[in-house]
């Protein structure tokens, strides 16, 4: 009984192990590689064309300059994290806080106004920033348009599609992880309990290990192939990579090897001391 307890909780832990790296990587996948990507590339373009609009006689290396001030500064990047985390999250809302788009813009640009200005060589108005900042945000746009977007796409989200959001927002939440992290630690807890000598339980955590690591390395890949080929497919730039998920599966097959070596160690120097005494 207590070897088939044990065999359900390793499996447990083989889920687990994979759940949470899996989680964390799709978030990242999906929010800063996919949506923060291109969100990203279309708010700096944006922001660059209105610039360079209101600027006369620029060359095409000034222009790339601005371009990649506008990219690098790490107002936009957090502008870009913001609204990348906030996009999915929202789906799943009935009521979207309130956020101000002109606000944040306003400050990325002001922010940026004097490294554009030594780019050029020459001053930026306030009316040419103010006349960007129109540009960008359009006649149409108005203070709740991020909510109405929202509220838009949410109808018109075929109903197996919003279930999938309201699924992925649920397993990528802080909660959903913690919950798994505890239920890992309580499965590990129980075999060592069961198992004797002391030290036994590492095996099973070892075995998990592997196991995991193998089925990481398999998803990692598979998710980032399938969607790299859908990229590809609509003619966009951006490239998934499955290395953070790769390197993640490395350390856990090491760290799990170490602790069945671990293991075997121990259980020679039991055997030394039984055969002394």
């Amino acid at each position: 009984m207590k070897t088939f307890i044990r065999g359900i909780l390793t499996t447990v832990l083989v889920f687990t192990f994979t759940l949470i790296p899996t989680i964390i990587y799709a978030e990242k996948m999906v929010n800063k590689d996919l949506i923060g990507g291109y969100f990203k590339e279309e708010i700096t373009n944006q922001m660059t064309e209105a610039l360079t609009d209101n600027l006369e006689g620029l060359s095409e290396e000034e222009y790339n300059a601005i371009k990649n001030t506008i990219e690098n500064d790490e107002e936009i990047n957090g502008f870009v994290e913001k609204y990348s985390n906030r996009i999915i999250k929202d789906l799943s809302k009935e009521e979207i806080e309130d956020i101000n788009l002109e606000e944040d813009i306003r400050d990325i640009l002001q922010g940026n106004k004097d490294l554009i200005e030594n780019v050029i060589g020459e001053r930026i108005t306030d009316e040419q920033l103010n006349q960007a900042i129109d540009e960008i945000m359009g006649d149409e746009i108005t203070e709740n348009a991020y909510q109405q977007i929202i509220k838009e796409a949410r109808q018109e989200m075929p109903a197996d599609a919003q279930a999938m959001v309201d699924s992925y927002n649920t397993i990528t939440s802080d909660e959903f992880i913690i919950v798994s992290v505890i239920i890992s630690i309580i499965a590990i807890i129980i075999i060592a309990l069961l198992k004797k000598p002391y030290y036994k339980w590492i095996v099973n955590l070892g075995i998990a290990g592997i196991i995991a690591a193998l089925f990481i390395i398999l998803i990692g890949g598979s998710i980032s192939l399938i969607i790299n080929l859908v990229i590809e497919s609509m003619e966009e730039t951006l490239a998934i990579s499955a290395t953070p998920m790769l390197i993640t599966a490395g350390v856990m097959l090491v760290i799990s090897i170490i602790l069945i070596i671990i293991n075997s160690i121990l259980d020679k120097n039991r055997e030394k001391k039984h055969a002394i005494s």
